[in-house]
């Protein structure tokens, strides 16, 4: 990254139980219970960065 163009933004997390839930989930090993949460969730998505 440039350093003169790049920002950081501090991040404060509420619920970090539920965020390790969902960091679990999308970044574990197992592939059914991601699958499943992007399914729930797909159609709610406002923005998409593939």
């Amino acid at each position: 990254m440039d350093v003169s163009r790049r920002r950081l933004s501090k991040v404060h997390i509420e619920d970090t139980v539920s965020a390790d839930e969902v960091f679990t989930v999308l970044m574990g090993d197992e592939v059914e219970p991601r699958r499943a949460f992007i399914e729930r969730n797909a159609f709610s998505v406002s923005q998409l960065d593939i």
